[in-house]
């Protein structure tokens, strides 16, 4: 009855929703007939030489086609799981690692698991640890540790950060860059904890820049100095990806450390695609150390 009347809305009438349904329409007459008894309340009413939809019906037919779309988005998931397409594999991790190498990590995810749905959400290093401790990511990349309370460390990658500029600034031919060459030249900061740290290591070493420019995002910082705003100290992955686009990325003398780590539930059982993951992270921090140190 319910689909008879969703039909007879749909189409325009009694007779095309009897086409679009394949039945004779004395049948469907009856089927919309049975349906006003149940209801209590006519459905439909003639005007002229067609019938019109009552008001009550146009109520009726929102809540009809609510439980429809339902019912279509249950089908659609049988389908898949008809089809075995019922991976889900979600990860959340701060912007230097999303705008960095996941990516690629998540392009030779997909083509490694063809039948898992890949999630990937940049998000904030506290709005990481709620998703995970929330169960809407698997997986959670920082750079800082989260093994608190439920929530344990199940891998880490240190590489060192480098230096990042264009050859206006360093020459393809320097080998490295000591921490003490960053004076007096434009430099381009990046706000937060990060940059707290190197402010220290400058300080001790008696080195004052020129910070003229900062943001928030290594991903910008990149951005900027490529466009000759200056130098600046990035982690690993974002100097790969900044040599990659044509910038200088070089060694900094003292090393500056910088860790990934990857955190899930302390319950959580890694499966093929989490461990997938992990191996890709390493393979990057190690392909972003070597090149590092050739250049």
């Amino acid at each position: 009855m319910i689909e008879a009347f969703r039909a007879a809305m749909l189409h325009g009438g009694i007779s095309a929703g009897a086409e679009a349904l394949g039945i004779p329409q004395p049948s469907m007459s009856r089927l919309i007939a049975d349906l006003q008894k149940v209801v209590g309340f006519p459905l439909f009413q003639k005007s002229g030489r067609t019938i019109k939809p009552t008001d009550e019906a146009l109520v009726l037919m929102t809540k009809v086609q609510q439980s429809f779309i339902g019912l279509e988005e249950i089908t659609s998931f049988s389908a898949q799981l008809q089809k075995q397409k019922i991976g889900r594999f979600s990860i959340c991790t701060i912007p230097a690692i999303g705008h960095s190498v996941m990516p690629e990590i998540v392009e030779h995810l997909r083509a490694k698991f063809p039948d898992v749905v890949i999630s990937l959400t940049v998000s904030s290093y506290l709005e990481v640890a709620q998703k995970v401790r929330n169960r809407q990511a698997d997986i959670g990349l920082t750079a800082d540790a989260l093994s608190i309370g439920t929530l344990e460390t199940v891998a880490e990658f240190t590489s060192d950060c480098v230096c990042i500029a264009t050859e206006r600034w360093f020459p393809a031919s320097a080998s490295q860059v000591d921490i003490k060459d960053l004076a007096g030249k434009p430099f381009v900061a990046l706000t937060g904890t990060f940059q707290r740290q190197l402010d220290a290591l400058l300080s001790a070493n008696g080195v004052a820049v020129d910070a003229m420019v900062e943001a928030s995002l290594f991903h910008s910082v990149s951005e900027l100095v490529l466009r000759g705003m200056g130098i600046a100290v990035v982690d690993p992955l974002t100097g790969a990806k900044h040599r990659e686009r044509g910038g200088v990325t070089l060694p900094l003398k003292p090393a500056v450390p910088y860790t990934v780590y990857a955190t899930a539930m302390s319950d959580t059982r890694l499966g093929k695609t989490a461990r997938e993951l992990l191996q890709s992270l390493k393979a990057a921090t190690e392909h972003a150390r070597i090149h590092t140190m050739h250049e």
